[in-house]
């Protein structure tokens, strides 16, 4: 009788302390996930020349563009990042990889935007951007 009470113990509270650390597990998952400690840093603009080349710098108490405060804080969904300043809100969305981390402004849609990390500027290639592809196409259609 003894056996039977432990293994019915068992039965019962092993599956629930599964389920609890299982929970646990994706709970703290998530958070890491959403944290802004991700986008902290300096975001340098790609494709565009070096003398119009925009910084966004994100911080833990401040928003700067080319080194000027324009916010003291933003939101940051795991996904999405949320900058409301005076001129209104700004959406950039995370793109590219682990190694080589992007941001795309979504909102305003013009000009387009991209931004990647300080430090991995090695990973993006520079060649054939958006304008050199536009001049190239004209050259050759005023040429012939």
């Amino acid at each position: 009788m003894e056996k039977t009470k432990i293994v019915k113990l068992l039965l019962t509270t092993l599956p629930v302390s599964f389920a609890i650390g299982f929970s646990a597990l994706i709970y703290f998952s998530y958070q890491d996930f959403v944290n802004p400690k991700h986008v902290y840093g300096r975001w340098i603009e790609i494709g565009t020349p070096q003398y119009n080349t925009e910084v966004l710098e994100l911080g833990e108490n401040k928003v700067l563009r080319n080194e000027r405060f324009i916010a003291t804080h933003f939101e940051f969904d795991g996904k999405k990042i949320y900058i409301t300043t005076g001129e209104g809100t700004f959406v950039y969305q995370i793109v590219g990889t682990f190694k080589s981390p992007q941001l795309k402004r979504l909102q305003p849609n013009s000009p387009p935007q991209r931004f990647v990390k300080e430090g991995y500027e090695d990973t993006i290639s520079e060649e054939g951007g958006g304008a050199k592809n536009r001049r190239a196409a004209l050259s050759e259609h005023f040429g012939s």
